[in-house]
């Protein structure tokens, strides 16, 4: 696992690199120079909005505060800052400023291929939206063949 590679089974499979890791009340932040995680002063989005899994940057495609790209991981795994953890892209949520997220389930969740769907997983996967519960003009959620057009449109643009 190199997560400063593209995943082998790109654009279905991603590495995520956790920058705010399950349970995380504050945000943290990543410092390049020395390549520590630090809290800052603010409350975790994905934490206020009850999102239980991860969120960070997909190995491969940049890393903060550089050119990167986000996303949140599905997980039930305890996962330190730092961490990277293989997921299945099953969506993502495109904002009105281009700063879109990719949603990936844990490949330890052991999602069938036919369910690898934002709207295929069940109720407690799906609590993922509850992270941007209303959409603006030209944002929403999106489907896994969305997103990995998406992905691979960002990595053609990126190389």
């Amino acid at each position: 696992m190199d997560p400063l590679q593209i995943h082998p089974e790109f654009p279905a499979a991603i590495w995520v690199v956790v920058e705010q890791p399950p349970g995380e009340e504050r945000r943290l932040k990543f410092e390049p120079a020395s390549g520590e995680f630090v809290a800052t002063g603010q409350r975790s989005l994905v934490f206020a909005r009850g999102f239980r899994g991860a969120y960070g940057w997909i190995g491969g495609l940049g890393d903060p505060p550089a050119l990167h790209a986000d996303a949140l991981l599905v997980t039930r795994r305890s996962l330190a800052p730092g961490g990277v953890a293989a997921g299945w892209v099953v969506g993502m949520f495109r904002r009105g400023d281009g700063d879109h997220k990719v949603v990936a389930v844990d490949v330890d969740l052991l999602v069938p291929p036919d369910r690898r769907d934002l709207f295929k997983l069940d109720e407690a996967m799906r609590e993922v939206m509850a992270v941007y519960p209303q959409a603006g003009p030209g944002e929403g959620w999106q489907c896994a063949a969305k997103a990995m057009r998406y992905l691979r449109a960002l990595a053609d643009a990126w190389r």
